[in-house]
């Protein structure tokens, strides 16, 4: 039986020793591989245990130990003590308390074994060591499975493995101690320690795993190199420039395209040369300089750049140009890699067509002054798309002779949309007579529209015509039709239906041919079923209705209006207002204008009577609002109310191509800063 000990502890001090020595070699020539090196250690440490002749052939295993237990323990240790930073390092695991507990635990061990003088059944080093190899066995099995957690799961099932191998000696060896040799006294002899047996499997297995490793990282460098060479093809031959520089600006590498763009016949003509000496037109070069230099020594992000670049036959090309850090082994910044994209054709061919363009606009200038005059003759002045689709319609219907019902908000300019229909139709050489049904007492409106015959009441001294009469041959304007009396309303249907009327007191029937455009701020059909309104005549007049946009609903024409009307004020009021403030700007195209054009007329005229300079100052006090109060707000208060609306159109929506950010031309985290900062949050929109 001792011979077969003999023949596995040389068996696996020859194991241990070739395996070492390879792993140390591996470690020791990719400059420091830890790992390798880590286990090399082990293996070494258990070819001198395993080579020292067995404890029991030469010298008993008593106190005081001989020298050569003491060296044959010191290396077994070592193995305990190096197989925790083993694991750390294969594992990726950080935690390093284990190990140095554990380090320690086997140099006290080491130490009372030494120092022990008097032999005794059970040393209490030998408990230590059962605790050391306790503890080695549970930081291995955490660690392997804290690996397999992390998805490392084929590193991790060899540790596992290796694992399982310690855990059954372990216990082989505690069942060993525990009953005096159990295992030794069953074969004879005071030789077999189970534990003894694990750095074989263990050895065994990680080779295996190392060689694994070997095999796999041959593949994947060859792998790589393939790529390399593939990538070595496209970069020869891309028409993309690509310069190397180093932190000073020298050249370090060219492809043949950038040779060739900048005009160059050998790459070895540059190489070594600094680029910002060479390529860089007069007076930038200071510039450019410090530039670079910000980038690499501050570890800035290196930016996307367009720039000139001048060529060997001093030719100034256009380079739209990446930047790509480039890091040492130590992650120092060695340089930049630089992709640049020759866009000088296609920045020629922008500027000719900027150029055509500007030209195109000179020679269509007087067209386009002669258009704005035909859309500005009836008054109204917008550039919307609700403005310009009321205004197709107005245009669309006013050769027709159906009757229009034009729908809006008090002061959006309906009357306005009553001259453009007329102007633009046929009967615009006969008149358009406007009646406003709110401004005429109730007992006097049947007389203003429909006339009446001399004596018919108290006051008629002589026959007069109605508006309708006047009216005849051309059209008629009923502005707030919602206005007009229910007695009267059926007189007016008999107008729409047959086109004829008697005047009061008459006895005869008059007929007119009268094109009738009516006008409301009022929901007709809420009148109808108020009883206010009869059904039939809204039909009759709502033959085709155009709804006039409010003000607030075409913000993007408040500036064209605002212009308009300080250069309509200023001349009637013999003024010279040239300017007006981008804060009183944003003041006027935030506001919700309950009074839509006729409110921002009242107010560029008030403001333009008391302003003093040529710079208009608002002069405005909302009748909506109490007589003391003044709309006076500082840039921050209009910044704030303008983050506030963007905001609230976006449904609070930061980020995205509909969010507030991209809509305010701000980065989101920016916008979050100032939300912030001004104290903006989603509740004021509650």
């Amino acid at each position: 039986m001792e011979f077969v000990y003999i023949v596995i502890a040389l068996i696996t001090a020859g194991v241990a020793l070739i395996t070492g020595l390879l792993n140390l070699f591996t470690g020791l020539h990719k400059d420091g591989e830890k790992l390798d090196v880590v286990f090399g250690a082990m293996c070494l440490c258990m070819f001198i245990f395993f080579l020292v002749p067995p404890i029991g052939f030469i010298v008993e295993d008593k106190a005081p130990y001989p020298l050569q237990i003491e060296i044959k323990r010191l290396f077994n240790f070592s193995f305990l003590a190096l197989f925790p930073w083993f694991v750390l390092l294969y594992t990726g695991y950080s935690k390093k308390i284990m190990a140095y507990i554990i380090d320690a635990l086997v140099i006290l061990m080491y130490v009372m074994m030494v120092s022990t003088k008097t032999d005794s059944a059970k040393p209490f080093w030998v408990m230590i060591d059962l605790i050391v190899l306790g503890a080695n066995l549970i930081f291995g099995c955490f660690a392997g499975f804290n690996q397999l957690k992390h998805g490392d799961r084929k590193n991790a099932r060899w540790l596992i493995i290796a694992m399982s191998f310690y855990a059954l000696f372990y216990i082989l060896t505690f069942i060993n101690q525990v009953g005096n040799n159990f295992f030794g006294a069953w074969l004879g002899a005071k030789l077999f320690f189970p534990i003894n047996l694990f750095p074989l499997a263990f050895m065994l297995i990680m080779t295996l795993r190392l060689t694994a490793n070997i095999f796999e990282k041959y593949r994947l460098e060859k792998i790589l190199h393939l790529q390399d060479a593939r990538w070595d093809d496209l970069i020869q031959n891309m028409s993309l420039l690509i310069v190397e520089l180093d932190k000073a600006g020298t050249i370090k590498y060219l492809n043949p395209y950038a040779v060739k763009v900048l005009e160059y016949s050998s790459r070895n003509d540059l190489v070594g040369k600094n680029w910002f000496d060479i390529f860089i037109p007069d007076g930038e070069k200071e510039k450019r300089e410090s530039f670079y230099r910000q980038i690499v020594e501050d570890k800035n992000h290196a930016p996307h750049i367009v720039n000139h670049v001048i060529t060997k036959n001093r030719n100034k090309l256009i380079i739209n140009w990446t930047a790509v850090l480039i890091y040492d082994n130590n992650f120092e910044i060695n340089g930049t890699m630089n992709v640049g994209l020759n866009i000088t054709a296609q920045e020629k061919a922008f500027e000719e067509i900027q150029f055509l363009k500007i030209q195109l606009e000179k020679e269509s200038l007087s067209l386009q002054e002669n258009q704005d005059y035909e859309e500005h003759e009836s008054g109204i002045i917008g550039k919307s798309e609700t403005i310009l689709s009321a205004i197709q319609k107005a245009r669309h219907v006013s050769i027709t002779n159906a009757a229009v019902l034009l729908e809006g908000e008090t002061g959006v300019g309906k009357e306005l949309f009553a001259n453009l229909i007329h102007k633009h139709s046929w009967r615009s050489n006969k008149p358009l007579i406007k009646t406003n049904c709110a401004a005429l007492p109730p007992e006097l409106i049947e007389s203003e529209l429909f006339g009446h015959e001399k004596g018919s009441f108290t006051g008629a001294l002589q026959m007069r015509k109605g508006r309708f009469e006047l009216a005849n041959g051309g059209t008629i304007f009923l502005d707030e039709i919602g206005e007009l009396p229910i007695a009267l309303q059926p007189k007016l249907l008999r107008v729409l239906q047959n086109g004829e009327f008697e005047r009061i007191g008459g006895q005869q029937t008059t007929k007119i041919d009268v094109r009738i455009i009516s006008a409301t701020n009022k929901n007709l059909l809420a009148e109808i079923k108020k009883g206010n309104f009869r059904e039939d005549l809204y039909y009759r007049l709502n033959v085709f209705p155009i709804e006039i946009p409010a003000l607030r609903d075409r913000t993007e024409d408040i500036e064209l209006l605002v212009k308009h009307f300080i250069k309509k004020f200023s001349t009637e009021h013999t003024k010279n207002i040239e300017n007006i403030s981008k804060a009183d700007m944003i003041r006027l195209i935030e506001y919700s204008w309950p009074g839509n054009i006729r409110e921002l007329i009242n107010v560029i005229e008030r403001s333009i009577i008391s302003s003093q300079n040529h710079t208009l100052k608002l002069d405005w006090t909302s009748p909506n609002q109490p007589e003391n109060i003044v709309l006076s707000f500082s840039i921050e208060e209009v910044e704030r109310a303008h983050i506030l609306k963007v905001l609230k159109d976006c449904n609070w929506k930061i980020n995205g191509n509909d969010g507030a950010a991209l809509k305010l031309g701000l980065n989101p985290n920016t916008l979050r800063s100032r939300l912030k900062k001004m104290n903006i949050s989603r509740a004021e929109s509650s």
